[in-house]
């Protein structure tokens, strides 16, 4: 059984480790979270999202592999308007260029949208685990195990190659496992065969809740999904598969672009608190920012390019550290030398790419 998805410390002798699972819910910045939340704008089509327990419910589908395993999933995105329209996706028009990717897999969707899939297996059985560093910099982690691998062939991105070649945003939930093994309808899931960011799941009514991430952009409180990483570390700290095999979708042009802070503000009501040195400490989440978002357009993609960014030294000094919302704020700090790359100058890419589809911006 994985860990609990409770924040908890290891103590060593002398020597404290913060050990975060980053799979629970996270806390919502508002004083009251029940209170007055709302979504005021819905991106995810698929979805009903519920703010008092920060999940989203998505139609759970059953497919298989062509070897005959089961492969439960969800659907989020697909390439091609109208099929966006008939099935309640969200069109992601950008996905298209992924088509001819080698990790975008292959399928086959019959009459009745039943998927099979030529490959992609996910290992569901790792446990979870997260080991700060020392602090105040907690970022980068000591140990980031995460909790779910897709072997080298899995992506979420899949080519349907009997329906003109459109691409689906298909992230899997468990594999190889019957209904009986994944029925948790009323919470409390077995993380060593579902993925880490479920809530609930419930085959027999073919739903599954999941837990949404807290973030911004365009300057508004943003939630959203996350599914699959390229890397142990990103995938550790978004509870999500690590799938190294996505790494290409980068040299398309189906991506995002999403801001990570790492030093920022610290203390859990600190109103500028904000980063991954904060995050892993267990103050709250990292609230990233996707650069610039303000609408779906042709542009739109769910997998996201994750940029770093870390105060300078001088920036801090001058208590020039704030909270970030938006990403033109943030780009015109790293134009200013106020923000760079832990690389080492401007703010750029790092090689880090998640699979994040947009749910909404809510009115906090």
């Amino acid at each position: 059984m994985k860990v609990s998805g409770k924040f908890g410390r290891c103590v060593y002798g002398s020597i404290v480790i913060f050990v975060v699972s980053l799979s629970i819910p996270q806390v919502s910045l508002a004083a009251d979270p029940s209170a007055g939340k709302k979504i005021t704008k819905q991106f995810l089509m698929s979805g009903q999202v519920d703010l008092a327990r920060e999940v989203v419910t998505l139609p759970l589908h059953r497919g298989r592999l062509a070897s005959g395993e089961t492969v439960w999933f969800v659907l989020t995105d697909v390439s091609d308007y109208d099929t966006s329209q008939k099935m309640g996706l969200t069109w992601a028009p950008s996905l298209a260029d992924a088509k001819d990717l080698k990790s975008t897999r292959v399928a086959e969707m019959d009459d009745s949208g039943n998927f099979t899939f030529k490959s992609g297996r996910v290992d569901f059985s790792p446990s979870q685990k997260l080991v700060g560093g020392d602090a105040p910099n907690f970022f980068p982690p000591k140990i980031a195990r995460p909790g779910s691998i897709g072997d080298a062939h899995y992506s979420p991105l899949v080519r349907v190659a009997n329906r003109m070649n459109i691409v689906f945003n298909a992230p899997v939930i468990a594999f190889d496992v019957g209904p009986e093994k994944i029925s948790f309808c009323n919470g409390s899931p077995n993380y060593s065969v579902v993925t880490d960011s479920v809530a609930s799941i419930c085959p027999d009514k073919g739903t599954v809740d999941l837990k949404l991430r807290f973030g911004f952009a365009n300057g508004k409180h943003l939630r959203y999904l996350s599914f699959d990483a390229n890397s142990e570390e990103s995938a550790t700290l978004e509870a999500s598969t690590f799938a190294p095999a996505e790494s290409d979708i980068l040299q398309s042009g189906a991506i995002e672009v999403i801001y990570t802070i790492l030093n920022g503000s610290m203390g859990a009501k600190d109103p500028n608190r904000q980063g991954l040195n904060s995050a892993i400490k267990g103050e709250g989440p990292s609230l990233d920012i996707l650069a610039h978002f303000s609408e779906l357009s042709a542009g739109y993609s769910p997998m996201w390019d994750v940029r770093l960014a870390e105060w300078t030294k001088e920036a801090i000094a001058k208590d020039q550290r704030k909270l970030i919302t938006d990403g033109d704020d943030l780009e015109a700090k790293s134009a200013a030398g106020l923000l760079v790359s832990p690389a080492g100058g401007p703010v750029k890419t790092t090689g880090n790419l998640v699979n994040c589809p947009v749910v909404g911006f809510t009115n906090e």
